[in-house]
């Protein structure tokens, strides 16, 4: 049970609450309305401050955080039989300062070693919350569970999408939610909730499977069988390659000195062509030197009938003697550098004959060994195409396991629906009382009881309720209204969770007459047993005419709210509506 809720922040409007009905009344000036930007007197505002003392994440929620930085709101609320004040700030939301009588609690407290402060971190909080407020036990194994913020959503309704369906609290919310969350809180097998979402989520990947293999977005068990071959094969090659495979210590070094020898046969190569060229050169040279005849010059001038002095024959001898000799030491001189050509050619050859035979050893050494890069090179492109063919192997593996899949999925939904009627016979106690409940609500606000509906099928649970005219949009609201009541009176009378709270919203669209009845109604029961009815309401959705007499509804309004001035609402001051903020299964 709520006690009270304030804040650090004097601004704020501090309000208490009791058992039975509690109203938070706002005034609303003329022209003011519900799609205005900025906020009005405070009513949504508060159901966000208790949703954030009760350990909803302050981003989820319309609270204007950058304005409130440094507040610290604070919650007096009896837990698990004990009265504790939790205190938590918006800068460290994530710590739940805790004073009262915390002493045997579910889950322990912490100690703040510098302060001396008992806190909850804020997932303690909430798993603290869900024992007490709905015997919710931590470690369930199922993968679809029960959660506290999603079951606390039932009793602190909030938006506009919250008041739409009585089994949902927000928007597009998921069927295994919608399913595992009512039957908790019905008393039914919520396990076997969870168990169809698990059934529905094989059943789409079957099908998604199916799908992607008729569009070929992946391979068909064909084209994965003819590539599971190939892999098989290539990997049997290679693994044989592996096992022969010698390693060389000096592998890169050997290496090295064969391409050094490479390089020096191809110097070799150009200097004995270079070699060669000039050998022959050489030879034709001294071939082409043929000293001149002895008397070619007097004979010449002999026919010409010129006759020479013995002084000039004796210089004419003298100068073919010279060119003789130079003739012969030309000779001697190609002789010679053709000799040492020759040699320089018998010892290139000889290095070239010796690197070719020193590299061929080299190339055969390096043929039947290889390098330590290499071979660890080799064991990873072996392990990825194992690592392939296992992947291969897993998805005709499940190509062939859909047929069977499939054939299991059918058994499981007959199995399922078969422990479903089973335990609906044996939870029909707990089910009788709540349709009980529903039918006594709505009989209150008209007519002829409604009815709670809840049926058992091979996909899980599925709820509905029935009101006369429910396609009316007020009558809608009601049928929220009377599963709330329901779901806060079934809870109370276990000891659970002990309060439920409603926004102007749900009594929108509502006939007077049904909104006097609801109110009435619920401070009543609220009274009879022990809970609180704590609602939000515009004055003007008041309807003072179609009370009854010995009920006046003033004696419940716990605070009375304006958004005439900023100092009149809820917060002490005017700020930005944040859009689009919900609530949700956290």
């Amino acid at each position: 049970m709520i006690k009270k809720i304030y804040a650090s922040d004097k601004r704020f409007k501090a309000v208490e609450f009791r058992k039975g009905l509690n109203i938070i009344l706002a005034e609303r000036t003329e022209g003011s309305g519900e799609k205005d930007t900025r906020n009005g007197a405070g009513k949504t505002t508060l159901i966000d401050v208790i949703h954030f003392c009760l350990g909803a994440e302050a981003k989820k929620l319309g609270l204007p955080l950058a304005d409130i930085e440094e507040w610290e709101f604070y919650i007096d609320i009896i837990i698990c039989g004990k009265s504790i004040t939790a205190k938590r700030s918006i800068k460290k939301s994530n710590y739940i300062i805790v004073n009262g009588d915390i002493v045997g609690l579910p889950v322990l407290a912490e100690k703040d070693d510098d302060s001396g402060d008992s806190f909850y971190k804020n997932d303690d909080w909430k798993k603290l919350l869900g024992l007490c407020f709905f015997n919710l036990r931590d470690g369930l194994k199922p993968k679809y569970k029960p959660t506290f913020r999603s079951l606390i959503s039932y009793f602190i309704r909030r938006g506009v999408d919250a008041y739409s369906r009585p089994f949902t609290h927000f928007r597009n919310q998921k069927t295994f939610d919608l399913q595992v969350n009512n039957a908790y809180l019905l008393g039914l097998n919520w396990e076997h909730a969870s168990e169809a979402q698990e059934i529905r989520d094989r059943s789409s990947a079957l099908k998604a499977l199916n799908t992607a293999v008729k569009s070929g977005i992946i391979s068909s068990q064909g084209e994965l069988e003819a590539e599971r071959v190939r892999l098989e094969r290539v990997i049997a090659e290679e693994t044989k390659a592996i096992d022969t495979f010698k390693v060389l210590p000096q592998y890169k070094k050997l290496q090295d000195k064969a391409n050094s020898l490479t390089t020096n046969i191809h110097q070799n190569s150009n200097n004995l062509l270079v070699l060669r060229r000039k050998l022959t050169r050489y030879e034709e040279s001294i071939t082409a030197e043929i000293p001149p005849e002895q008397n070619s010059v007097e004979k010449l001038y002999a026919e010409a009938g010129v006759l020479f002095a013995e002084s000039i024959k004796k210089t004419l001898d003298e100068a073919k003697a010279f060119h003789a000799s130079v003739v012969e030491n030309r000779k001697k001189f190609l002789q010679t550098e053709i000799a040492e050509i020759r040699h320089q050619m018998a010892r290139v050859e000889n290095d070239i004959s010796a690197s070719t035979e020193e590299r061929a050893n080299l190339m055969r050494l390096l043929q039947t060994h290889g390098a330590l890069e290499e071979f660890s090179l080799l064991q990873a492109k072996l392990v990825e195409k194992r690592e392939r063919l296992e992947t291969i192997k897993t998805k005709l593996a499940e190509l062939k396991n859909i047929s069977n899949e499939q054939k299991e999925i059918k058994t499981r939904k007959l199995e399922l629906d078969t422990k479903l009627q089973r335990d609906y016979e044996l939870s029909r106690t707990n089910w009788e009382k709540a349709v009980a409940l529903f039918n006594e609500s709505s009989l209150a606000l008209y007519n002829e009881p409604g009815n709670l509906i809840i049926n058992t099928t091979e996909n899980g649970y599925e709820f509905d309720v029935e009101i006369q005219r429910s396609s009316s949009e007020g009558v809608g609201k009601m049928k929220v209204f009377c599963y709330d009541m329901m779901l806060v009176e079934l809870s109370a009378e276990k000891g659970g969770i002990d309060f439920l709270i409603h926004d102007s919203t749900i009594y929108d669209s509502v006939d007077s007459r049904q909104r006097a009845h609801a109110l009435q109604y619920a401070h009543e029961r609220a009274e009879e047993h022990g809970f609180q009815y704590i609602c939000a309401m515009n004055s003007d959705m008041v309807p003072y005419e179609d009370f009854c007499e010995n009920f006046d509804p003033n004696q419940c309004v716990r605070l009375m709210l304006g958004d005439k001035e900023p100092t009149d609402s809820l917060m002490g001051f005017h700020f930005e509506l944040k859009k689009g903020a919900t609530v949700s299964s956290e």
